[in-house]
């Protein structure tokens, strides 16, 4: 074979191996007051530009590092977030606090995702643009319109792991039996009572979906997708094509999912990302001694703490060895020990993959809880609210968290705190075998979530996902209906047989008596 024929079959395998890559155009509409939840997703949609694909998210917070193919559109918000905050911090570690505010939260988040619709750049891109598929996210639902006027489909994504916003319109089950309420936080194997209280949770969670669906999304709904041009609120929740749940059985606990909910914790975690400051990257490599991150995530602000909580946390971080990155939102921080060095921002996720981090103080958020796994540093856990005490004490009870309760916290209870977990080699131990199980998956988080977004683009929304529970009542869906019917008829086959047996009882009955006359 001549030497140019050997170079065009060369050049054929080459051609042939190359996997066909298409490039979408990619809506996410995710109006949120809570930050950290759209750091979830835009770290999806920034994962998802790496396999080609141009995004667009329509949020209250942009891009600090613009990223290629990424396009931002801002929705402003007029609620005070921080008074907001402050008040769930003022009783922290109180569950009953979630649903308290429960109405507040909903008029926020409902009203910020309306407010969205009328935005300029948002209506300027619905009149001119098309999309392949749109991503909604989990309170906003009445969103669900826009597939039809992008003629697309709609895919979900959640933060959360899944609850009955997300697996009503999906017909995913609840798992209730076997698998704790995302706010309970129970690990292994439930005892009965926590078994009641799991199912006293998914009805106030069925009250809630019904009352986010009924009051907020249906009317929302109707406002912006009108009778007649777009179909019924119920009949478009159909259009619902996947659901993306920011969870992994080693977060949670292994749960029965319908193919069209689809598990992708950790999707925001990159092994390489940006690189640190400069100052940051030189005090961590010159941390000897090791590193200490602290840091309540990007809705909790530091300054915001009581100052005698404040001045508890330098005292105690002072008279350590370690070097402590602190994240603190003013320019300045009066009695800062040497070892520590703060900073408004700290990149989480690019500091926790530093060598030299040996420890994470956290609230405990869900995003926090997933990277320290990944990364394998071991954490204590200081939780305020919502899922966060639920967060820290699975991680606690599977041995690498320590749990601090915020009103509890003094100089002894944070000093033996730290200490505990930076000498004890259990937690590190335990922290790393858990993250080879959150990383070990034949695809990584990004790769499922992409393929799954594609399939359902290149399927047409994949109408073949859809469970057909979706089309079942609750008393159908959970056989209740089978159930009082056997209930009925093994009734109705007692009572017949009972009938009969009397009734032969008394013939029989009757000969005995006759045939004992006779006889005298």
């Amino acid at each position: 074979m001549t030497k140019s024929r050997w170079i065009l079959v060369l050049v054929f395998l080459g051609l042939a191996s190359v996997r066909k890559v298409n490039s979408y155009k990619i809506l996410m509409v995710y109006p949120s007051y809570s930050e950290s939840h759209v750091i979830l997703a835009s770290g999806l949609l920034k994962g998802l530009t790496k396999f080609g694909h141009e995004v667009t998210m329509v949020s209250s917070f942009p891009q600090k590092n613009p990223v290629k193919n990424y396009r931002d559109i801002i929705v402003p918000y007029e609620i005070n977030k921080d008074a907001v905050v402050t008040k769930q911090m003022q009783s922290a570690g109180n569950l009953w606090t979630f649903y308290s505010e429960i109405q507040n939260k909903f008029n926020y988040a409902f009203e910020l995702s309306n407010r969205t619709m009328s935005v300029p750049e948002f209506r300027k891109i619905m009149d001119e643009e098309t999309f392949d598929i749109v991503i909604i996210g989990f309170t906003g639902q009445f969103f669900v319109g826009l597939g039809y006027h992008f003629n697309c489909p709609v895919a979900v994504f959640s933060p959360l792991a899944t609850f009955q916003i997300i697996n009503s319109p999906f017909g995913n089950p609840s798992s209730i039996a076997y698998s704790s309420y995302f706010l309970l936080g129970y690990h292994g194997q439930m005892t009965f009572m926590q078994r009641v209280k799991n199912f006293m949770m998914l009805g106030v969670d069925i009250l809630m979906q019904i009352y986010s669906k009924e009051f907020y999304e249906r009317p929302y709904y109707e406002s912006n997708f009108p009778r007649g041009k777009f179909p019924e609120f119920d009949e478009a929740l159909k259009k619902e094509s996947l659901a993306l749940i920011n969870s992994h059985f080693s977060q949670t606990s292994p749960r029965a999912n319908v193919p069209a909910v689809v598990d992708v914790g950790g999707v925001h975690i990159e092994d390489e990302g940006e690189p640190l400051s400069p100052n940051v990257q030189e005090f961590l490599d010159s941390a000897t001694e090791g590193a200490i991150l602290f840091t309540f995530g990007s809705n909790i602000k530091t300054s915001f703490l009581p100052e005698e909580k404040i001045r508890i946390i330098l005292d105690t971080f002072g008279t350590f060895r370690q070097k402590v990155l602190f994240k603190w939102e003013e320019s300045d921080l009066p009695g800062k020990p040497d070892n520590v060095l703060i900073s408004k921002w700290m990149p989480q996720r690019n500091i926790l993959a530093h060598r030299n981090i040996k420890l994470f103080v956290t609230h405990g958020g869900l995003g926090s809880v997933a990277e320290a796994k990944y990364f394998g540093v071991p954490i204590v856990g200081v939780p305020f609210f919502n899922d966060q005490m639920a967060n820290v004490k699975k991680a606690a009870d599977e041995g690498w968290a320590y749990y601090l309760d915020f009103t509890n916290l003094t100089i002894e209870t944070f000093t033996e705190a730290l200490k505990e977990v930076l000498n004890n080699p259990k937690y590190r131990e335990t922290v790393q075998k858990m993250a080879q199980i959150f990383k070990d998956r034949p695809q990584t988080a990004l790769e499922t979530a992409n393929f799954w977004i594609e399939y359902v683009i290149r399927h047409n929304g994949a109408p073949h996902l859809q469970s057909q529970s979706v089309h079942l009542n609750i008393l159908q869906r959970n056989s209740l209906d089978v159930i009082a019917f056997l209930i009925g008829m093994s009734f109705f086959v007692f009572k017949l047989t009972l009938i009969i047996v009397k009734f032969v009882w008394r013939k029989l009955s009757k000969k005995i008596i006759t045939r004992k006359e006779k006889q005298t």
